[in-house]
């Protein structure tokens, strides 16, 4: 018969499976008690609370029983409870395979399972390849005849009025496009890297230092690097690797001719939003007879009163196939000589939309040139923080960058176009606590209260690093929080991938400013109009605790200090919590173990 604790934590994690951000009435805080007390923290969360002023959230830590996989600068995605990795090293520049590996997530008591899924292509890949050069714009003039002629149409006498009539087709306009290449993949890369022979990957190669992100159920994954002996990344012009988490097989999107490209890197960062997402409808295609108009499409579909089964669905399409969404890369290490680089690093910020499969360039984040930055979206802004510049862990600020989205309306159709950049980079500074004031022998004109002000300690801030990580959940009320953990504190000696410095063992979260209309900003208004402190854009640090000290002392111990280790959002599975996968201890060894960090 199962403990009272396994019962009792199998129903905690039934009743926090539960979405949670269901609508609630926002509660009011309490009016403060006799002697200037109050019933609520100042921070406005519940589960807030002060150590030494500061405010602290509280969080717990899960260790997932599965085999041990080490490795570190790999990729970790979730996709419908299942975590997918992707590539890194276990010996420094090594790279360990191009399998996919699967972890089967725990949910609703039953325990975490693990597969390998071996690299192979998809079979609709030259299908999706040839729509999508279909797709790309073409001179009217190459449309031949024959589209506008059909059988019906040589033996009925209706089809003898055409309502529109075929254009001509010149002979150099069909030369010119016939021996048009279908691809420019060639030389589209700005810097060197690597350069492949991309017409034999049909998947992607073994890599580390690459960056990956999830749009719908898909994984994109950019750039990297595959050879022991060079330090120089992939040069695969451009070409966006796709995992299908549906069939366990690979695509690429390669650019479009015009597009330009990012320079080969590695250990950039990436995020992705699902935007754009809602496009134009194609209007139908003008019928080309009187008999063609009145039939419309009941030679497909039938009629109401004998309608042909199965019609229906076999004209759906998947949305996925078009393609939807932005995936954003950030930084990195690039090929000395690279455009917009220092020292081998770039700061620049690149945009590729996968349906029409065009990168555009962004502003450029503030500050030196770095690797290893951790990157994030959260409502409509992309987040910054840390990096390594070769010579310093950065930190300091937080930096964002408010994007848009281009709509399309011409009153016949409308939709969505692309993002853009609003403006450039703000940042949040990390505030600087003020130094005792020297010693007067002149009288002061300064109040004694503002002598006191200048000796309070100013708001905790989390301390500079790299190859951390940096993910969005969601709390209680509609509340949403970045969570930063873990990371590099102090590089190695040499400066080296070889080496291993200090790490982090941290946790901290800051308070994305909700909307208006929410719940979580209705009540942050009502505690502006009181005078109380919302919490909203300031960092509170995690007090992390055991998920279940009555079932793994590992979760007690928690994932320790790390760094170049791999992360992600549960998403559905579970809103408020984070996977941590593998990286490197002060050791200078490949962890091979899972976390789940949850907060409270």
């Amino acid at each position: 018969m199962e403990s009272f604790a396994k019962l009792k934590r199998r129903g905690t994690d039934l009743f926090s499976s539960l979405p949670h951000n269901l609508p609630s009435m926002p509660q009011l805080p309490h009016l403060p008690q006799r002697g200037g007390g109050s019933a609520s923290n100042s921070s406005g969360n519940s589960n807030s609370n002060s150590n030494n002023g500061a405010p602290t959230m509280k969080g717990t830590w899960q260790h997932i029983a599965i085999p041990p996989l080490p490795r570190s600068s790999h990729s970790l995605d979730v996709v419908a409870g299942n975590a997918y990795i992707f590539g890194g090293e276990v010996e420094p520049r090594r790279p360990v395979d191009n399998d996919m590996h699967v972890i089967a997530l725990p949910s609703s008591g039953a325990p975490a399972d693990y597969y390998a899924v071996k690299a192979r292509p998809s079979q609709t890949q030259p299908q999706q390849q040839q729509r999508q050069r279909l797709a790309e714009p073409q001179h009217p003039a190459t449309i031949s005849e024959e589209e506008y002629e059909t059988e019906a149409q040589l033996k009925d006498p209706l089809s003898d009025v055409p309502l529109v009539s075929p254009p001509p087709v010149p002979v150099e306009a069909e030369a010119a496009a016939e021996s048009e290449p279908s691809s420019a993949t060639s030389e589209k890369g700005k810097g060197k890297g690597k350069s492949l022979d991309l017409d034999q990957d049909s998947v992607p190669r073994a890599r580390v230092g690459h960056a990956s992100a999830v749009i719908g159920s898909r994984i994109f994954v950019f750039g990297g690097r595959a050879d022991a002996s060079s330090s120089a990344p992939l040069d695969e012009g451009g070409r966006v690797w796709v995992f299908e988490t549906k069939t366990h097989t690979w695509t690429y999107l390669d650019p479009w001719k015009d597009s330009p490209v990012p320079a080969p890197r590695s250990y950039s960062a990436a995020a992705a939003a699902d935007k754009p997402r809602d496009f134009a409808i194609k209007p139908p295609r003008r019928a080309a007879s009187w008999k063609e108009w009145a039939e419309g499409d009941s030679a497909d579909v039938g009629i109401p009163q004998r309608p042909v089964a199965g019609s229906v669905a076999a004209r759906a399409a998947d949305e996925e196939d078009a393609g939807f969404g932005t995936f954003v890369v950030h930084g990195g290490c690039v090929a000395p000589g690279a455009p917009n680089s220092e020292d081998g690093r770039t700061g620049d910020v690149w945009a590729f939309d996968v349906r029409s499969r065009t990168w555009k360039e962004l502003p450029p984040a503030p500050g030196p040139a770095r690797g290893g930055a951790a990157l994030a979206f959260a409502r409509g802004k992309l987040y910054r923080f840390g990096g390594f510049d070769g010579e310093n862990e950065l930190g300091g600020q937080l930096d964002v960058l408010e994007l848009g989205l281009d709509e399309f309306d011409d009153r016949v159709s409308r939709g969505e176009v692309g993002v853009f950049a609003r403006g450039g980079w703000r940042s949040i500074l990390s505030p600087v606590t003020a130094a005792a004031p020297p010693p007067s022998t002149s009288p002061s004109t300064s109040t004694p209260e503002e002598e006191t002000a200048k000796l309070v300690p100013a708001p905790e801030w989390p301390a500079n690093r790299s190859v951390a990580s940096l993910e969005l959940v969601l709390g209680g009320g509609g509340r949403e929080y970045l969570v930063l953990m873990l990371g590099e504190r102090t590089p190695s000696a040499a400066r080296t991938h070889a080496g291993a410095g200090s790490f982090h063992g941290d946790a901290w979260t800051f308070q994305v400013p909700p909307e208006g209309r929410s719940a979580a900003g209705l009540r942050d208004a009502v505690l502006q109009a009181l005078g109380r402190p919302t919490g909203e854009g300031r960092w509170a640090r995690v007090a992390a605790g055991p998920y279940d000290d009555d079932e793994d002392a590992l979760d007690a111990r928690g994932p320790g200090a790390r760094g170049w280790a791999a992360s992600a959002p549960l998403g559905d599975l579970e809103e408020n919590a984070v996977l941590v996968f593998g990286g490197l201890n002060e050791k200078n060894e490949r962890l091979g173990d899972g976390w789940i960090f949850r907060l409270d």
